[in-house]
């Protein structure tokens, strides 16, 4: 696998720049799907916020299902949850909207369309890294990468046509996929019931996403 990358004397980690490239690409997108509702400053703002608590909550789950201690030490050395990226990143973008009465559900649909993105794009850097892999030979990061990828588009397409249900289809969709693949998954730290804690967080996932969608129903027949 081409884990480092040189540029003359200068090493750079394959799965960090691919990172770099996911999060880079989605703020191109981002900014093209809600330049017309939101300041630049506004925007940009936004998106490092995003990227500030992604990366904090992609750590600290991934701290607490490794049932690892909040440590300097552990904190570089660990990995990255991306279920605690959204949860993280979510957080940090519904506070700055609310101290910004600014639209926290269209803000957030945005990024439902862009999570996946984002996934699809790191996957392709835990490839090459050779982490998150399946088992035996199955190239789990490939599969994975090519479904959120899927998934994005299909989003995208509804983002341009109808916000409705927009976020409530992506915690469902996204977490189905993630919860099956998890099974593949070369490793697992099994909680209760055979499930990890990426999966009870994914079942959590789906049934806000029915609960959002059931909302939404009964509100338009009201």
């Amino acid at each position: 696998m081409l884990k480092s990358i040189s540029f003359g004397n200068c090493e750079f980690s394959t799965y960090i720049l691919i990172i770099g490239l996911a999060f880079l690409l989605a703020f191109i997108i981002f900014f093209r799907l809600i330049k017309k509702s939101l300041s630049k400053i506004d925007i940009l703002y936004i998106y490092v916020i995003n990227i500030i608590g992604f990366a904090i909550g992609a750590k600290m789950l991934s701290l607490i299902s490794n049932e690892k201690i909040l440590s300097l030490y552990n904190i570089i050395n660990s990995g990255y949850s991306y279920l605690g990226g959204i949860i993280g990143s979510s957080m940090f973008i519904a506070l700055y909207c609310y101290k910004y009465t600014l639209n926290i559900k269209d803000i957030l649909a945005t990024f439902s369309v862009l999570f996946p993105l984002i996934y699809s794009v790191c996957k392709l850097g835990c490839f090459l890294n050779n982490c998150c892999s399946g088992i035996i030979i199955f190239p789990l990061q490939l599969v994975d990468s090519g479904i959120m990828l899927l998934l994005f588009f299909i989003l995208l397409l509804q983002y341009q046509k109808n916000k409705r249900y927009l976020i409530s289809k992506f915690l469902i969709g996204f977490s189905i996929t993630r919860f099956l693949e998890d099974y593949y998954r070369y490793y697992r730290k099994v909680i209760a019931y055979n499930l990890t804690l990426e999966q009870i967080i994914c079942i959590a996932f789906i049934c806000m996403g029915v609960f959002g969608i059931c909302l939404e129903k009964n509100k338009k027949a009201i």
